[in-house]
């Protein structure tokens, strides 16, 4: 439905009956790989996509916890597969990453207020409110706080 695509038209492109979309849709079928893997490449999608988000259908209750690390003070979210911090860090504060925490994750840094230069390989760039920055968290990266800021840093799994 978010897509526009009718049960008509998924069967189609997925080269299945439309009984079949009718069946899994109302949670009486049980596909097949095969069924899954059509119907997700339909969606630009794995199977295993498909399956997780079913597992997930509703609301999840994530685990908090305060944060509270070389300066940087704030709130720590964390659900299977993804993570959150919620940040605060005066001008001087630094992070170095350990790459060894960060194992086929990205991140991503958006920054609320303030001024921060991250660098990521050696390469630096500095970001201020409303902009953002995505990379392999594998890859060796620094903070440096370059004015009092607020950010959010998110790490999720690759896929």
């Amino acid at each position: 439905m978010k897509r526009g695509i009718t049960a008509e038209a998924l069967a189609n492109q997925a080269n299945i009956t439309r009984a079949t979309v009718v069946k899994l849709e109302s949670g009486k079928g049980n596909p097949t790989v095969e069924t899954l893997n059509a119907i997700g490449k339909v969606f630009g999608l794995t199977a295993s996509q498909l399956i997780q988000m079913a597992e997930t259908g509703g609301a999840e209750s994530g685990r908090t916890a305060p944060y509270d690390r070389d300066g940087f003070k704030g709130v720590h979210i964390s659900f299977p597969g993804f993570e959150a911090f919620h940040l605060k860090a005066p001008k001087g504060c630094r992070s170095v990453s350990v790459p060894e925490l960060h194992d086929h994750t990205a991140e991503i840094c958006l920054v609320t207020s303030g001024r921060l230069r991250i660098s990521v390989m050696g390469t630096a760039r500095e970001l201020g409110p409303g902009e953002a920055l995505r990379f392999k968290a594998l890859h060796e990266h620094e903070l440096e706080i370059m004015e009092d800021a607020q950010l959010l840093l998110i790490h999720h799994l690759l896929t």
